[in-house]
């Protein structure tokens, strides 16, 4: 249940003196965290070195990398408002400085950047099965020394996916806090796919400084420390990889959700600008940050509420982590051929790729289709009964 009202609004701060509750919450395995951190460090082993060369090259691609945890983004059908990244405010606009940006501490409407901070969303009705993100302030840190902005240091954010409990992909996020506004910015991430075996696979990356095409990927805003309605602001800031626009659209909103009941929450709507079909709508509460999420679902769990609250019980994050994969082998009663075949029929134009995924609650072949006219798209193609069960 959802209420609200729109209009100008801006949000005091009156709400910081309530701290988090923490005590007692378990950290995960430093030893896996210094491996994840060497592969995000880009300092000595060959997947750095390769993801260098990669950057180099400019190959990485927005193709199979999934943004900020990357689940399947939920039905908004509206038409875009903004296309274009001049639309929105940028790093030109900000006045970032090294010296004001620290990797921990909390802003009036995200949940609180400080190590030790565990929270859930689920999203039963996702269509390739029920989806959980847990999502981990780690006590690590990562060093950036950016032209123009200087030497700082950001947290990193754990994420994992899951769906039907079992681990599908881990990203590592580097967020900071301005700390003369409060605001929260995005300076990269690097992600894994979690294959049939249970093993992390380098899905990919973008880094704040680094080579992007033709230029060098820049800071995204997550959340503004005042929050004005109609504010627009770049959220990734990676043009070839991660590319998108936040907009500030409802404010005043009371919302009920598993993890209770919240008020004085605001709407924010983020808009792919690589691909202008994908919109997520988010709505953003004072201490715990987001907790409706049409892409990730609902909030669950936080160690933000306070103690004694059901909703602050995180012990069960991390516990499916190490879970393994229940993986049979689907059995295809159409042909490769002939998933095709049909795809063609729906959509022509050449097909480039044929493969079978998990889409929609089905096993399916993805035919990936390169049209004369809308560029690439794809068909799934139920294994079984031949039918067509989505477009993308």
């Amino acid at each position: 249940m959802v209420t609200g009202e729109t209009g100008s609004a801006t949000l005091g701060d009156g709400w910081l003196d309530r701290r988090p509750q923490l005590e007692g919450i378990e950290m995960f395995d430093k030893q896996g965290l210094k491996r994840q951190m060497k592969l995000a460090s880009g300092r000595s082993d060959p997947l750095a070195r390769w993801h260098a060369a990669l950057l180099a090259a400019t190959v990485l691609t927005a193709a199979g990398f999934a943004v900020a945890g990357g689940a399947a983004a939920g039905e908004i059908k509206d038409e875009p408002r903004w296309k274009n990244g001049k639309d929105y405010s940028s790093l030109k606009d900000w006045n970032l400085k090294g010296e004001n940006i620290v990797p921990h501490g909390v802003n009036p409407l995200y949940y609180p950047i400080v190590p030790g901070h565990k929270q859930v969303h689920e999203r039963p009705d996702h269509p390739d099965g029920k989806y959980r993100k847990e999502t981990v302030v780690l006590d690590s840190t990562e060093d950036f020394d950016i032209p123009g902005i200087g030497k700082f240091k950001t947290a990193v954010v754990q994420e994992e996916e899951y769906l039907d409990g079992v681990l599908t992909q881990r990203a590592l996020n580097w967020f900071g806090l301005d700390k003369t506004t409060n605001s929260v910015y995005a300076f990269g991430e690097v992600s894994w796919e979690i294959n049939e075996e249970g093993k992390p696979v380098f899905e990919g990356t973008w880094r704040a400084g680094e080579l992007d095409g033709d230029g060098v990927a820049e800071p995204g805003l997550l959340m503004p420390g005042t929050f004005t309605i109609g504010g627009r602001y770049i959220f990734d800031g990676a043009q070839n990889q991660a590319y998108g626009g936040s907009e500030n659209m409802e404010a005043g909103i009371e919302i009920t959700v598993p993890a209770g009941t919240f008020k004085g929450c605001v709407r924010v709507r983020e808009q792919g600008l690589n691909n202008l079909k994908d919109i997520t709508d988010k709505i953003w509460c004072p201490v715990v940050g987001v907790v409706s999420d049409s892409s990730d679902g609902k909030l669950i769990v936080s160690a933000a509420l306070p103690k004694g609250d059901p909703a602050a019980d995180v012990s069960s994050v991390g516990k499916l982590r190490d879970k393994p994969l229940k993986y049979t082998p689907p059995v295809a009663k159409v042909s490769g051929d002939q998933a095709t075949k049909i795809a063609l029929a729906q959509i022509p134009g050449k097909a480039t790729s044929v493969k079978i995924e998990r889409k929609k609650g089905k096993n399916v072949y993805v035919v990936e289709i390169q049209t004369a006219k809308d560029g690439e798209k794809d068909v799934f193609v139920d294994i079984e009964t031949g039918k067509i069960v989505g477009t993308d």
